[in-house]
């Protein structure tokens, strides 16, 4: 996939995830709640989240699998990616 407009492509963004997709231990359904994906590097500092799935790693580290809205100028793209579970906060309320 092309990037878009200076932006990462699908491969780069599930690079800098640093969870490998090859290797899940555990997956498990969170029942899609909203979250805040927050602290990405090269991303605003909060963004809009849909939280649909988790999944651990060898280490046992936990990664979400997130959609998350960024704005670029007039316009919103939906980016799914796991996500470390450092960066999801829950929506309050």
């Amino acid at each position: 996939m092309a990037p878009s407009r200076g932006g990462l492509t699908l491969a780069e963004r599930a690079a800098r995830s640093g969870v490998d997709p090859e290797k899940p231990k555990e997956v498990r359904p969170s029942g899609a709640k909203h979250c805040w994906v927050t602290g990405l590097p090269g991303y605003p500092d909060h963004c809009p989240g849909l939280l649909a799935e988790w999944k651990t790693d060898e280490k046992g580290h936990w990664s979400g699998r997130v959609v998350y809205a960024v704005e670029d100028g007039d316009r919103v793209i939906l980016i799914e990616n796991w996500v470390p579970a450092a960066h999801l906060v829950p929506v309050d309320g």
